[in-house]
């Protein structure tokens, strides 16, 4: 199955559970995991109050100076969904914003979102890898690239964080969330290959794997924040019975369109089993572009 198909059949879902009243990101417009505020509350707009936190922590002043005088940063939104993030982003940051995802439907509905909110001028998306060659969207480089739960996804992470780098203005950063592995946890773990089948993640880069990739591509780490504490985890027991359960119904689900749905709930158990055996967190990083010497 490719990733479009992946995508479109998770926003269907999304569609398809707002209807029961299960909070899944229609309000965000995002796929995104649900996270604990430090209120308690848990909410899909939590990640975007960290993602915001940890851009106003890490501003530069005098960058912010400079693509304030021309016309505001440009940002790239890789794996932009439903756009979520890049609207959240542009109403508190302001800005230009280029969202691309594999996907033509979700790609659709965020243009016309952009639309519906007279922000069609200066929110754009299309149907893009990040591996492209992306100087038609960026000639002039941007200021910020999120990859929000997206880089997981990629065939070669270390060779798509070097690409996307290279589109990075001096200074430029780059800010990624996703599950990154503990260094020692080998490739063929039941818990770990499941994970990676259920959410077509072929090559999550480790921690070691992704430190050397930041460095091999100019970039220094400005921030990292685990997010891990603030992602629902169920009991063992309930873990295990859903497990089961899953894997029950498996093979008649994977008969079905639901069959998309099916492994991508069972790769989410299996990242569960990750989290509580303490081999993979869930991380917000900042890495910054090095300015000309």
């Amino acid at each position: 199955m490719s990733l479009a198909r992946y995508y479109a059949w998770l926003s269907r879902f999304q569609d398809a559970s707002g209807l029961f009243g299960h909070d899944s990101g229609q309000d965000t417009l995002t796929v995104h995991r649900l996270l604990a505020a430090d209120d308690g509350r848990r909410s899909g707009d939590v990640l975007h109050e960290r993602l915001l936190a940890a851009l106003v922590a890490t501003a530069d002043t005098g960058t912010t100076d400079r693509t304030s005088a021309a016309g505001g940063q440009v940002v790239l939104d890789a794996g932009c969904g439903l756009g979520g993030t890049t609207f959240f982003l542009q109403a508190c940051l302001g800005g230009r914003y280029r969202g691309i995802t594999l996907s033509p439907d979700q790609a659709a509905r965020a243009t016309a979102e952009a639309a519906r909110r007279g922000l069609s001028a200066i929110c754009h998306f299309a149907v893009r890898s990040y591996d492209d060659d992306l100087a038609d969207l960026l000639p002039d480089g941007a200021d910020l690239i999120v990859a929000i739960e997206s880089l997981a996804h990629a065939p070669d992470p270390p060779a798509t964080i070097g690409r996307l780098a290279a589109r990075l203005r001096p200074g430029g950063r780059l800010l990624i969330v996703d599950d990154v592995p503990d260094t020692a946890l080998p490739d063929v773990d039941g818990d770990f290959t499941g994970f990676r089948r259920g959410w077509h993640a072929p090559a999550v880069a480790n921690a070691a794997t992704l430190t050397t990739a930041l460095e091999n591509a100019g970039l220094v780490r400005v921030l990292d924040e685990d997010l891990t504490p603030r992602v629902h985890r169920r009991s063992p027991f309930v873990l295990a019975a859903r497990l089961t359960l899953a894997r029950a119904v498996g093979p008649l689900a994977r008969l079905t369109p639901a069959g998309v749905l099916h492994d991508a709930l069972i790769g989410g158990l299996w990242l569960e089993r990750l989290y509580a055996r303490g081999v993979a967190t869930y991380r917000l990083i900042v890495a910054r572009r090095g300015q000309p010497r």
